[in-house]
């Protein structure tokens, strides 16, 4: 079985390309006429690398990934499936654990697949529109639950880093 996107996911592309244009056009505009107060300036700088990093590499890369389940291995593309494909075999995870994200607009529930102890591949309610059937047939292959574990945003950081 193959992901598919949700519309946020196909947002969140957008916006990170728009501050990537945005953060080249603020430092170069202000290096060519100086105009903002340099604190001014850098707090901007560090509010768009940021954000950016955030939608980059935290967003895009670990939970905008498409995913396709296979009988004996599950294959990730990551950058909303745009990057080169890295393929795990079923045998590799030790199990998986979820999460929920509230948030305004409601409630989300991750799924993370673990191998070494590490989570390797995030499934996310809130960009994959067959979310639920990803994750029952992550629970037929008998996939270990590993537990629940609470949302973190200091994890999600770490996870941009590593």
């Amino acid at each position: 079985m193959k992901s598919e996107f949700k519309f946020w996911a196909y947002l969140l592309m957008i916006l990170s390309m728009v501050f990537t244009v945005l953060t080249v056009m603020v430092v170069s505009g202000n290096a060519l006429n100086p105009t903002i107060p340099l604190v001014a300036f850098l707090v901007a700088c560090l509010f768009f690398l940021f954000t950016w990093t955030w939608f980059f590499f935290g967003e895009l890369r670990t939970k905008v990934i498409a995913v396709e389940i296979k009988s004996d291995e599950i294959t990730v593309k990551r950058y909303l499936g745009l990057s080169f494909k890295k393929t795990f075999p079923i045998d590799a995870f030790d199990g998986y654990k979820t999460s929920i994200l509230s948030s305004k607009s409601g409630s989300y529930e991750y799924l993370y697949l673990i191998a070494d102890g590490k989570r390797v591949i995030k499934l996310s309610e809130f960009y994959h529109k067959n979310y639920k059937d990803l994750k029952r047939i992550i629970i037929n292959k008998r996939f270990k639950n590993l537990r629940f574990e609470s949302f973190s945003y200091l994890n999600e950081l770490r996870d941009i880093f590593i």
